[in-house]
């Protein structure tokens, strides 16, 4: 499937992504996820270093300049200060500046870190991928690669120095 042909289809929940001609459903997020999810953004929205920016749940965003076109929807994403999606864009070209994953049952480790590396390679500066059942955080931060878990902080350089302890997703 073409992603303009993809764009024509009714939104659905939970979401399909278009991932190289290929649709896929986003499987539904239990408990664990959604309080990870609502937690970094919400730490993303209140963090000195990242209050100013653009924290956005589930917004997709298109990739048209891929060989087989792509709509990629992140658990969240983040722009930093200085750029502001149009709103009247339903699915941004530009990449995020951070975008992060949370596993569910059945997403295996291996297909969210190529999710996430799609990612990068579209210029998103950094991802993280979150494990609720390990309650562990896979951060790639510009070039520094690093895995977190417990009480141990993130830190992300390329968002400003934006930070985090990793407990604070379950909280």
């Amino acid at each position: 499937m073409t992603l303009d042909e993809f764009l024509e289809l009714p939104e659905t929940k939970p979401y399909t992504e278009l991932i190289n001609g290929e649709l896929c459903q986003k499987p539904v997020g239990k408990n664990r996820h959604s309080a990870a999810q609502g937690n970094l953004f919400l730490l993303l929205a209140r963090h000195p270093a990242t209050t100013n920016g653009k924290p956005r749940p589930e917004l997709g965003f298109r990739f048209p300049r891929t060989s087989q076109g792509n709509l990629r929807v992140p658990d969240i994403s983040y722009y930093l200060p200085g750029y502001v999606p149009d709103l009247d864009e339903d699915y941004p070209e530009r990449a995020p500046d951070l975008a992060a994953e949370v596993r569910s049952k059945g997403q295996s480790i291996a297909s969210q870190r190529e999710r996430l590396a799609f990612l990068r390679a579209q210029g998103t500066r950094c991802t993280l991928l979150i494990d609720p059942d390990a309650q562990t955080v896979e951060v790639h931060d510009g070039e520094r690669t690093s895995t977190a878990s417990g009480s141990d902080e993130v830190r992300l350089e390329e968002l400003a120095g934006f930070s985090f302890n990793v407990s604070e997703l379950w909280a």
